[in-house]
Formats: C-alpha cells, structure tokens, sequence
C-alpha cells in the first residue's frame, strides 16, 4: 500500500471513529427505503362457466291444465245460473269457474233477500271459515252498521270471490265473467241499497240495478280516520 492510500485509510478510519464516538453508527436518508418485500397475492381460481341445464318442455297434460286455467271463462253456462238466492247459495259452493276449480275454504254470503242495504266486499277476510268477514273487518263493518243504524242480521253480506285469493287481477277477473257473476248475484239478493267496499267490489258491482255507493276497503277504514270520515259524508249524502 502507499503512503498516499495508507494516509486516506487513516483519515476514513479516524473520520468513523469520530462519528461513532458521536453516537452516529448508522447511514440516514430522506426517503423511507421498503425493507421487507411486498406479500404475494395468491390469485384465486378462475370459477368454472356457469353449467347450463336444458329445461325440460311441460308435459301436454300439464299444458292442456295450465292452458284451461289461463283466461277461463268465469260462471259456467248462463243458461244454467241459478235463479233464487237459495240457489245461489249451493251454486257459490260447487260452481267450479269461479275459483279455477277450487272448492275448498269457499265462504257463503249471508242476510235476507230485500234487505235495506247489501254489503259487498272484493273477497272473504283471512281466515274466514263458517262465516263472511269474520275477523277485524267484521268488527269494523259492524261498528259502521251500529252508527248506521242497521243490525249486521238486517244487512245481506257477500264477496265477489268466493275465498281469498292472493293479489287478484279484478281487471281480468271482470273481463273473464265475475262482473256478470256478481251483477246476477246482486240482483237476486235485490238490496235497497248496495255498499261497494274496495277495487274489487266496486268494479265488479258497475251496471247494478240497485244503488251503489262505491268507496274504500274496509282495512284502509280501519287504518285511516280521515278515510272514515270521508266514508260517513259520503254515506249521509248516498242515503239522504
């Protein structure tokens, strides 16, 4: 080594010297240097295409069934259709058409032929069984015939449908025969007055001979006192 290398090492060696008897011992800089290595990310595997299944065609009995329910006339033959309300009774009971064929769980109309005032709603309430309207709404009818002045056996109480079915299209229903169903029914039950309660009732009972005051479902009464007091006005007006 020459004298001229072996200087510098002595100036580079006394120089660290100096600096670690200063208490610095290690390298800095300004910007942050990334010690530990980023974590790999395992891709996850591809998902498998979506396995298709071929829908297998309805059998014919099943689309001869389903073809029969769709758009059905509603009443049978009108040649047939009862003409006394007694007869009704056991016609709304057996009469296939109108519930797609369903004769379970049907609930008959009640009340005298003539009376003062019919009641007539779109179907029976939920859990109606041995009579029409059993529940809360029959609570609420019967405090609306009470302010009335009318005794709920002084009333003839009816449905358009015979059971409850969900969510009805009334539109379709009329169109398919049920408003002719219901006109020939009221028209037999022959009421003074005709109360058409909710959608159903009222689109159903339009051509009726009697007088009609259409208005809102006997729940929306329930649950709306304005609703109530719109009903009464319209009742003292209708019955004046």
């Amino acid at each position: 080594m020459t004298d001229t290398a072996s200087s510098l090492a002595a100036d580079y060696a006394a120089a660290l010297d100096w600096w670690r008897d200063a208490g610095v011992d290690c390298d800095y800089v300004d910007e942050p240097t990334a010690w530990l290595a980023e974590p790999e990310v395992e891709e996850a595997p591809a998902a498998p295409p979506p396995r298709t299944v071929a829908r297998k065609p309805a059998s014919p009995a099943l689309e001869r069934a389903l073809a029969d329910k769709s758009g059905a006339p509603i009443g049978g033959d009108k040649a047939h259709w009862p003409q006394t309300l007694e007869a009704f009774r056991e016609y709304w009971l057996s009469e296939p058409s109108l519930d797609d064929g369903a004769l379970r769980d049907r609930v008959l109309p009640s009340g005298p032929a003539g009376a003062p005032l019919m009641v007539l709603v779109g179907q029976p309430e939920e859990g109606d069984a041995e009579a029409l309207l059993s529940g809360p709404e029959g609570g609420m009818l019967g405090k609306i015939m009470r302010a009335i002045g009318l005794g709920m056996d002084e009333i003839y109480l009816a449905s358009c449908l015979p059971r409850v079915m969900p969510l009805p299209d009334w539109e379709d229903l009329a169109a398919r025969g049920l408003g002719e169903v219901t006109r020939h029914h009221i028209a037999l039950a022959a009421p003074k007055r005709l109360i058409a309660f909710g959608k159903g009732a009222a689109l159903l009972s339009e051509g009726a001979d009697s007088p009609v005051l259409r208005t809102s479902q006997i729940e929306t009464l329930i649950r709306s006192g304005e609703r109530k007091k719109r009903f009464w006005n319209a009742w003292l007006e209708f019955s004046a």
